[in-house]
């Protein structure tokens, strides 16, 4: 029950619920001590020979009212109780969605998308359930068991009661054990569920892949074998649990044998009547059902306490990218300037990128080429704050280092399209508004205009009112990302980072979107990574890395002029471009020559 000690900051948040929740149950405790005490009455009465239709019909009165009491009081307290354990779930998942957002990609790698899906589902279902049905039968099993004891002492007879609860210490023993069985295997349990979770969701989303490649059988096979895992581990977790029930009546057993013996010895004695006896055992046999919720919570609080434990290992997970505090002035600049040491990522012995130096001025355009697996996408990372960087590493913008900026500040001067392009649930529209909601119709069709997709989007029945399928799928791989191209014009960020944003595009639609890109957003500072180097014949700069390092740099014509890695692939890219623009020609002359054909004859 540590449980309830560890999460006391979010139980006391809604404190007020559960103070009601348990002052109601300690009268409604006391209401069903009434119904037993009657009983004994009425056959003390008949042992008497003094009971008449009055008598009875006042005691039965009782009786009803008392049910018809405890049946309004128990809504009462059950539905605060629920309420607040529903209440801490929700403040419980916004807590963990929060920590998802702050954490760096570096996490993302080493977690499972299906593990953390586990977290925020299995773990968080089974911490509800030890706030709500956990605290309930706790609170339950707690003031009915001790309110009953002290009825059966006050009401019955001391001695017996003492006598019936000798073999109990011998439950809470066994019980204890049990529980250390069970929160080993219930950790064991939800485990196997997370990988369980993940193998369903890789399969899932790579479901084209796995038909494309006819390894059906093999993913199949595979999570037989996961199934099979998480099927034995909750098998053991059952096999704990079901002791729990027949070692609670077994105990209670023990003691109404022994509460039989004594007590008829006690009416032998003349030290009790009949009618009291009549009462003890009812009120023991009220006690069967608070020990029964002992076990049952016992299993609850095991369960919430190992989740628990899984979700403070997430809480505790420290942001490699720490927020700063400042705020750009609004009239700050687009300076960029970029000097990075060093960078490694964690758990590499390998440095992804060394010794870059970069000045960007306001409105200026540098282009980052390079082979794959240079560094490219990783500098972009950078400067976003994906990661942190160690000194004397610096990157600044109007002379304001990133790290001492907010986020909020930091992304509204800065807008990024990346490699592979995601797109939300929703329409075509909200996508593109991502990052300006109140945007309106006219500046989100300008903006797909500049990404050379607003005709294609006219085109579907639904225009931009289209809703995407997850991933967007139902769009083409150019169209996802013209769009998310369109999302970060959209923002009006002072700062454009694009991460190879025509690699999907055909030459002719590139061509269309890079004029547009000049004509319209020549004032933005520009950092585009590319290998298509066509893209940078107009840039005020050109970087080629290398393993990490500026290999080459200076503009477009001066790496022509070098005769290095720039110019050998630009050649061979021109080549490849006059190639294609012929067999073009050729093809729209054929058809030329065939439509000529056919009109002569027609």
């Amino acid at each position: 029950m540590n449980i309830l000690w560890k999460l006391r900051g979010y139980i006391k948040m809604f404190s007020r619920q559960y103070l009601i929740a348990i002052v109601v149950l300690q009268v409604v405790a006391l209401f069903n001590l009434v119904p037993s005490w009657l009983i004994g009455r009425i056959v003390d009465r008949i042992s008497d020979g003094e009971l008449t239709a009055a008598t009875l019909l006042v005691h039965l009165g009782g009786i009803v009212v008392a049910a018809v009491a405890m049946y309004g009081l128990r809504y009462v307290w059950q539905s605060r109780l629920y309420g607040a354990s529903i209440a801490i779930t929700k403040v419980l998942r916004r807590d963990l969605f929060q920590k998802f957002s702050k954490l760096s990609p570096s996490f993302y790698a080493r977690r499972s998308t299906g593990d953390l899906m586990a977290h925020a589902t299995n773990d968080l279902n089974a911490v509800e359930e030890a706030t709500g049905m956990g605290i309930m039968t706790l609170v339950d099993s707690v003031i009915a068991g001790f309110t009953v004891i002290f009825g059966m002492i006050f009401v019955v007879s001391g001695e017996l009661t003492a006598v019936a609860l000798l073999p109990f210490p011998l439950l809470v023993l066994i019980t204890s054990k049990y529980g250390t069985k069970l929160h080993k295997a219930f950790g064991r349990a939800q485990a196997a569920f997370s990988n369980l979770n993940e193998e369903s969701r890789e399969t899932v989303s790579g479901i084209r892949a796995v038909r494309s490649h006819g390894i059906g059988q093999r993913q199949e096979k595979r999570f037989g074998q996961t199934l099979d895992e998480t099927l034995d581990a909750n098998l053991a977790v059952a096999k704990v649990d079901a002791a729990f029930a027949p070692t609670i009546q077994l105990v209670y057993g023990l003691s109404f044998v022994i509460s039989l013996g004594y007590g008829a010895w006690l009416i032998n004695q003349g030290a009790i009547t009949v009618g009291l006896f009549t009462t003890f055992t009812l009120y023991l046999g009220q006690l069967l059902g608070p020990f029964l919720q002992f076990g049952w919570q016992f299993n609850v609080f095991q369960r919430g306490s190992t989740s628990w434990q899984r979700l403070e290992q997430l809480f505790s997970e420290k942001e490699d990218v720490v927020e700063g505090a400042k705020t750009l002035p609004s009239d700050s600049g687009s300076n960029l300037a970029i000097n990075v040491d060093s960078f490694a990522y964690q758990g590499s012995n390998r440095r992804a990128l060394e010794k870059i130096e970069l000045n960007i001025a306001s409105g200026g355009f540098v282009g980052v080429t390079g082979p794959t697996g240079s560094g490219k996408s990783t500098l972009l990372q950078l400067v976003l704050r994906q990661f942190p960087l160690s000194e004397p590493s610096t990157i600044s913008i109007d002379g304001y280092p990133v790290e001492s900026l907010t986020f909020e500040s930091l992304r509204d001067k800065m807008a990024w399209v990346p490699q592979k392009p995601f797109l939300f649930s929703g329409t075509i529209a909200e996508n593109i508004a991502l990052a300006k909601p109140e945007a309106t119709e006219d500046e989100i069709a300008f903006v797909a205009e500049m990404a050379g997709i607003k005709a294609e989007i006219d085109a579907m029945p639904d225009g931009f009112s289209t809703e995407l399928r997850e991933g967007g799928t139902n769009l083409s791989g150019g169209q996802q990302q013209r769009l998310t191209l369109a999302r970060a014009l959209l923002s009006d960020a002072d700062i454009l980072l694009l991460d190879d944003p025509f690699s999907a595009l055909d030459m002719k639609t590139e061509v269309i979107v890079r004029q547009n890109l000049k004509a319209h957003y020549g004032h933005k500072t520009v950092l585009l990574v590319t290998q298509r180097l066509t893209n940078l014949i107009e840039a005020d700069h050109v970087l080629v890395l290398n393993d990490g390092q500026i290999e080459e740099c200076g503009s477009h014509h001066e790496l022509v002029a070098k005769q290095g890695w720039y110019a050998m692939v630009y050649q061979r890219q021109s080549q490849l471009t006059h190639h294609q623009q012929a067999q073009n020609q050729s093809e729209e002359s054929e058809a030329a020559d065939a439509q000529l054909v056919g009109d002569v004859y027609a």
